[in-house]
């Protein structure tokens, strides 16, 4: 398990005696702390905000962020300032940006990630508010684990939702999302984040994914596959297989971590499920929910439950456990 890292917040507010050059300045020395040394003005008018959620981990950090419009520029003079070579992938949570990078300019809407290299020009162009999640590694890593070279990274090209690579993005976006509210949970997953991006740069170039990282790509998308399709009552381990390209053996194989195999993650999730609609939808009978979740009678529900909660779906909403 990785050392769960101090989470540090950083928020910037403009109001009423406040200059706007002031606060101003104090995002972007906010930014470059964080960060890398950087430069930042502004694209509108109005009251402006930001915000940063930090972790570090070892090998990567992690945070969500998000301010009001501007443009951010990673510029010559800026880079020589330090010798740090990372490389930063960000994903919109909501809004809109454009990265211009190495003559590409990718535009990134939400849940999409892009790709920079901190050693060469950048800049981000925002105009509306947005947020998003923010993974940063070194390069020197991504280089020992694909034999990239510099020019190859494929910086500033949109990696869009669906996909192997595109799997990785909820991946990351969750993590960083989950590191808010549980940083002990995020903790106990950033080890796989670095393999799951060393993967998504790798796709992305049209590279195979190299072997000690691809396992790990393919629990991903075995779990992806399971949450998509756990309300179908019919789903089987031979359709779990078919639906992530694998064979019935190399399933097993690649989830040998996980207790009692993909039978189990199936029943957990769709339990996990059903512990959400009985506290959220009171209205509706046990029965109703055991079906809604997947399960193709009520006994195999109460069966399944009692296994994974300890106690009866009628006991779990009667004592409100969240």
């Amino acid at each position: 398990m990785a050392e769960l890292a101090e989470v540090r917040r950083i928020e910037i507010r403009g109001g009423e005696g406040v200059r706007a050059g002031e606060v101003f300045e104090e995002w972007e020395a906010g930014l470059s702390e964080a960060y890398v040394p950087l430069a930042v003005s502004p694209t509108g008018s109005g009251e402006f905000s930001g915000w940063i959620t930090l972790g570090r981990y070892p090998g990567m950090e992690l945070s969500t962020l998000g301010a009001s419009r501007q443009r951010v520029d990673r510029t010559r003079s800026l880079i020589a300032r330090t010798e740090d070579e990372i490389l930063h992938t960000s994903i919109l949570l909501s809004g809109r940006g454009r990265l211009h990078q190495d003559g590409r300019v990718a535009d990134v809407g939400p849940g999409e990630m892009v790709f920079y290299d901190s050693t060469r020009p950048y800049h981000w162009e925002f105009d509306v508010d947005w947020t998003m999640a923010a993974v940063l590694v070194p390069l020197r890593r991504l280089r020992d684990r694909t034999g990239l070279a510099a020019s190859e990274v494929p910086t500033a090209t949109t990696v869009l939702r669906g996909g192997p690579a595109g799997m990785v993005t909820g991946f990351l976006r969750d993590l960083a999302e989950l590191q808010n509210t549980r940083p002990d949970q995020a903790a106990a997953l950033s080890g796989s984040a670095v393999d799951l991006l060393i993967s998504a740069v790798s796709l992305t170039v049209g590279r195979p994914v190299p072997g000690e990282v691809a396992a790990t790509l393919t629990v991903r998308q075995v779990l992806e596959f399971v949450r998509r399709h756990r309300t179908d009552p019919a789903l089987t381990v031979d359709d779990i297989a078919a639906g992530c390209g694998v064979s019935r053996r190399t399933l097993y194989r690649v989830l040998e971590q996980f207790e009692g195999g993909p039978a189990a993650i199936l029943r957990r999730m769709r339990i996990e499920l059903a512990r959400e609609l009985l506290t959220a939808r009171r209205d509706l009978p046990v029965i109703a929910i055991a079906r809604a979740c997947g399960f193709a009678t009520e006994r195999q529900f109460y069966r399944a439950f009692r296994l994974e909660a300890g106690m009866t779906p009628a006991a779990y909403r009667s004592r409100g456990v969240a």
